[in-house]
């Protein structure tokens, strides 16, 4: 199969006309074609007095079905949060807790999944991190902590400080097996790397799209499937609640009759404007193709891992283990990370630093050139 013309989707990107951008696990750039939907919308705005509102959500039913698309689902499981803590914390303040309830996360989880389990201690919620594995993350690692009253795990599918990609196919369908939750952060994977809810089913998934999926920030989505939505009660009421909303001109004024769909879980009204700015972004990966841009940006992973080698740096884990990514990190001897990312950013090459290690991370867009400009700036 052909590969898609990465130099043409490059182009479509403002940010390398001055920067070697190898920092999407940060903040990914905007295509231009992003920022143009968002004007758009702004103009239309305008242009109708916003009479055709309702034809708003209308295109974000369609985004739902790209989205869902994306990660096999169906589109009624998906629907748009501002953020992934957003989202996670309608998760955890949605299940009926009961006191000795336990959650388990990695102790180097990002920040969200450890202060927002954290939080849940009145309730007599426990949380319990889980030592991060000392070398390849496998299943039965984590399993071997998941005890009796172990309620929920929390894990990022790529993890934001050492790019460790956890064995969620294989943890997956052994705590469904056992009954306990699922939540997965995809924040720092989808839209580089697959992820199918088919073969890696999650009783809750959440992403940011301002990272690989190349939107604004204040546009994400989350998964919720049918099995979930029948037990986990909306925290925020709006009156897209009521499974007439869209009846504007009556709407109903009793208890309402809630949609079942996972858009009953949003609120009001959304941000449409970054929502079709991430649409545009979506509409590339689409068209690239998930996997042609899963082996492009493992590809460059391995050769930036050559590249920080060849300068005395140690990448963490092997280029081969099963838990590697697009994110690539790696100790510094003789240099402080923090200082070595700035003295690179002086030479507009975007990396950053993370828990004690340099971070570099690839995306489709990124090529040699941005490479040989990490290796000029290391040789500086």
């Amino acid at each position: 199969m052909q590969d898609p013309d990465w130099d043409a989707a490059r182009a479509l990107f403002p940010v390398f006309r001055n920067w070697a951008h190898l920092n999407t696990a940060t903040f990914g750039p905007m295509p231009h074609t992003a920022v143009r939907a968002m004007t758009e919308h702004f103009s239309a705005r305008d242009e109708s007095a916003s009479t055709q509102f309702l034809s708003w959500f209308d295109r974000l039913d369609q985004i739902r079905e790209k989205l869902a698309r994306l990660i096999g689902a169906a589109a009624d499981d998906i629907g748009f949060c501002p953020n992934a803590g957003t989202a996670l914390s309608w998760l955890l303040h949605g299940i009926d807790w009961n006191s000795g309830d336990e959650i388990l996360a990695l102790d180097h989880e990002f920040p969200n999944n450890i202060y927002a389990p954290l939080l849940l201690d009145a309730k007599g919620v426990r949380f319990r991190p889980v030592p991060s594995p000392p070398g390849p993350f496998d299943a039965d690692y984590f399993l071997d902590a998941v005890g009796p009253r172990t309620r929920l795990v929390i894990l990022s599918s790529v993890n934001y400080s050492n790019g460790m990609r956890a064995p969620l196919a294989e943890l997956a369908p052994e705590l469904r097996r056992r009954g306990v939750l699922l939540c997965v952060d995809a924040t720092q994977s989808v839209g580089a790397l697959r992820y199918d809810v088919r073969t890696t089913p999650a009783d809750f998934l959440v992403v940011h799209g301002y990272k690989w999926m190349l939107g604004p920030a204040g546009a994400g989505f989350f998964y919720a499937p049918s099995e979930t939505r029948e037990w986990l009660f909306p925290t925020v009421v709006s009156w897209r609640s009521h499974k007439g909303w869209r009846e504007h001109e009556q709407l109903h004024h009793g208890r309402p009759e809630l949609t079942g769909s996972a858009a009953m879980y949003e609120g009001g009204v959304q941000a449409f404007a970054l929502l079709f700015a991430l649409e545009t972004s979506l509409d590339l990966i689409l068209e690239c193709g998930p996997a042609a841009i899963e082996r492009r940006a493992l590809q460059l992973a391995r050769e930036t891992r050559e590249v920080l080698a060849s300068y005395g740096a140690r990448p963490l884990g092997t280029a081969n283990r099963a838990d590697a990514s697009q994110i690539v990190t790696a100790l510094t001897p003789g240099r402080d990370p923090a200082v070595l990312c700035k003295a690179l950013q002086a030479r507009r090459v975007a990396v950053s630093a993370r828990q004690g290690t340099l971070r570099v991370s690839l995306h489709f867009f990124n090529n040699r050139q941005d490479l040989q400009r990490l290796s000029e700036g290391l040789a500086a």
